[in-house]
């Protein structure tokens, strides 16, 4: 059924991309809630996503260049490094009592550092271990990581803070999480595509990228809808929020709800990733997808019910699928091999614009309430998905391989 996992190195990076989604996601939850245990504000809980987003919008275009430059896989396993480094660190200021806001705000933003080096190259090596044919099946199978990462992640911290009360717990869990990823990471072997020389200067390279981008109608169509989306997506961390104010659950509760989008989008993934090769009009079921994500937030903010609001969530991950898996697809099909990690770059800076949305679903909720602000910004995505076509036609139109 999915041919790329007889290949060795795609399950290795597979493996890598569900390990690193189950720790982000995770962290996410869990800085959340214990800013909100320091007294915190949302505006304290949004200050996590802002600080993340700022330096992965900062760096997404470098790392993208350097993805493109020098040897994909050594950047991955540098990353999970970093990363371990950073466990180590936070928990450090757990166990020594000291742990303050500001100290989550950094480590989030160099969290997002790691994940512009770590998206980048991790999405084009995929294209390199895999192939053209296999292209949009290694794409659902990540997605189906990604979310796989979003169910073990917070289900794992919900029954981890439930059972402890205590944050080091989840701390000492996301450095063996990130453990296991670098081993993953260290065990890929092999000579991939080719890439472009490194004495290439880092702004020539970049240059040349973005104008590439800015010529492809079907590239730059994805890119500014997932401006929008990432907007949208900022749901998740308000989570914490939602449970707590809102539908009045506990850190168990809350972490399956965390998980729930997670298990729409790996029983989408299964059914995407059996159907890649028929697809021939990519565009329109990332369109589909999104306008289904946008829908479902939609009602998951409206309502009033813990069951409800599992549910919606539920079936908002079924239809990101075709949003994520059509995203990548679409973006390695339209650009030859030698520009992905920077075409992915771009897409990443597209990801940290959108990131900010934590900012103005923040001011909202002030000034009327979380779940309007959710809801405002579901409604908004809807009209930007409609005029989308109009504007760049050749989304709708089958998309030409780049290989």
């Amino acid at each position: 059924m999915f041919h790329v996992l007889r290949n060795t190195n795609f399950r290795l990076l597979w493996s890598v991309g569900m390990l690193s989604a189950m720790a982000e996601i995770s962290e996410i939850l869990v800085m959340g809630w214990l800013i909100l245990k320091l007294d915190g504000t949302v505006w304290q809980v949004a200050m996590v996503g802002v600080s993340r987003t700022a330096v992965m919008f900062t760096m997404s275009l470098v790392a993208g260049a350097l993805g493109d430059k020098f040897n994909r896989a050594r950047i991955i396993q540098i990353v999970q490094i970093a990363q371990l480094g950073l466990d180590s660190s936070v928990l450090v200021l757990l166990l020594s009592g000291n742990i303050q806001p500001w100290h989550l705000y950094a480590v989030a933003g160099l969290r997002g550092g790691a994940r512009s080096f770590d998206h980048t190259s991790c999405r084009s090596l995929m294209f390199d271990v895999v192939g053209p044919k296999y292209l949009v099946q290694a794409a659902s199978l990540s997605t189906m990581t990604y979310s796989s990462g979003k169910i073990l992640g917070p289900l794992l911290m919900g029954v981890l803070l439930q059972i402890t009360g205590s944050p080091i717990s989840a701390y000492i869990a996301l450095a063996l999480i990130h453990f296991a990823s670098l081993i993953s990471a260290l065990s890929v072997r092999g000579e991939f595509m080719h890439q472009i020389l490194p004495n290439r200067p880092v702004i020539g390279t970049i240059n040349e990228g973005l104008r590439f981008v800015f010529k492809s109608q079907p590239i730059l169509a994805v890119l500014l809808t997932s401006i929008f989306m990432n907007v949208v997506f900022q749901y998740t961390v308000f989570i914490p929020v939602v449970a707590e104010d809102y539908l009045h659950v506990g850190p168990g509760l809350m972490g399956l709800l965390g998980a729930a989008d997670g298990v729409g989008t790996v029983i989408g993934a299964i059914v995407i990733g059996t159907m890649a090769t028929r697809f021939s009009r990519h565009g329109q079921v990332f369109l589909l997808g999104s306008a289904g994500v946008a829908v479902f937030l939609l009602l998951f903010a409206l309502s009033p019910w813990y069951v409800l609001a599992l549910l919606f969530l539920f079936l908002l991950g079924m239809f990101q699928v075709g949003f994520a898996t059509m995203q990548s697809g679409i973006l390695m099909m339209a650009s030859p091999p030698t520009y992905h990690s920077r075409v992915f770059g771009v897409q990443q800076l597209a990801i940290g614009v959108g990131h900010f949305g934590v900012l103005e679903i923040g001011a909202l909720s002030t000034i009327f309430s979380l779940p309007i602000a959710l809801g405002a910004n579901a409604i908004l995505a809807l009209g930007f998905i409609g005029i989308i076509p109009l504007i760049f036609p050749a989304l709708l139109r089958p998309i030409k391989r780049m290989d």
